[in-house]
């Protein structure tokens, strides 16, 4: 019973992720490795560009980093609506994979993958896209993160707590937004005091880590935040940590876009992303992107 969450997770990203020949004939994918690390599968280290035929107009680019636990999930998992919905908008599309603690959990493995690897690997599957999205048509100067559970994690953690950027030469005028699909991982220090093994498997015990890795903790006056999109759902206590996260953004004059999304599920309000006639989620997204290009 333990693992019972993350299986039934394991049985909802179990989908095949969409192939080239199975794009429109005009919007092409492939697949890059942005990094090594020797012992380490060239599959975590790899992103997916999904992309339009050239022109001569560079366009907005959004990175999406799946969800799982920081320990399973994959950057092919539940993609397709999300393919058609930025070839629709015309935008060049990449989703990321990174480094994964392990699963079953490893508690008692000091040498597990574990914070700050995850986000390590974000950052510098961004910095690639800098470096190189113009080959396929992106602009790196209109760039939005995006990510799903502990994804949105990661990419609110990215915007704010700056060392990840700047530890690969950026910084968070880089980013023009963040958009954090439904985590509850903007506290980890409070997860981890409330001993959530997947929690302590992801990030350790240590108190200063646990801050640093909390997106709420980094938050400070003076600095210029990206624009932040928060979709938030289910229970009280959920709901009540994604509106203290939205708070202190505000209270440090950071812009940010909410929407209420709690008639879907934990999996399926990252379905509902770009699903054919789905307006809720899909809608407001949309709007938050042509702000943030714009």
């Amino acid at each position: 019973m333990k693992y019972l969450f993350i299986l039934f997770i394991i049985t909802l990203i179990a989908c095949n992720p969409k192939k080239e020949d199975e794009l429109s004939a005009d919007y092409f994918s492939e697949t890059v490795q942005y990094k090594q690390i020797e012992g380490i599968d060239a599959d975590l280290l790899s992103l997916d560009v999904y992309f339009n035929s050239m022109t001569q107009i560079k366009k907005p680019v959004v990175i999406w980093v799946h969800g799982g636990g920081w320990s399973i999930g994959d950057k092919a998992s539940q993609i397709d609506n999300k393919v058609n919905l930025f070839q629709t908008l015309d935008y060049v599309f990449v989703s990321v994979n990174y480094r994964l603690s392990p699963f079953p959990y490893e508690l008692n493995n000091s040498d597990r993958v574990r914070y700050p690897d995850h986000n390590t690997d974000v950052a510098d599957a961004i910095r690639w896209v800098v470096d190189h999205i113009d080959q396929y048509g992106g602009d790196p100067y209109r760039m939005v993160l995006m990510g799903h559970s502990a994804g949105a994690h990661l990419v609110a953690l990215t915007g704010t707590n700056a060392s990840f950027l700047t530890n690969v030469g950026l910084n968070l005028a880089n980013i023009k937004g963040i958009a954090a699909i439904d985590t509850e991982g903007y506290d980890v220090l409070d997860q981890v005091q409330d001993n959530s093994d997947l929690y302590i498997n992801a990030f350790g015990t240590n108190e200063d880590e646990n801050i640093q890795a909390s997106p709420i903790y980094n938050i400070q006056s003076g600095v210029s935040y990206p624009k932040f999109f928060i979709a938030k759902r289910g229970t009280f206590l959920r709901l009540a940590k994604a509106n203290a996260f939205i708070d202190k953004l505000e209270q440090n004059g950071a812009s940010v876009w909410q929407v209420d999304g709690s008639i879907y599920t934990h999996s399926k309000i990252n379905e509902a992303i770009g699903a054919p006639n789905e307006t809720l989620i899909t809608n407001a997204l949309v709007d938050f992107f042509q702000e943030c290009f714009n």
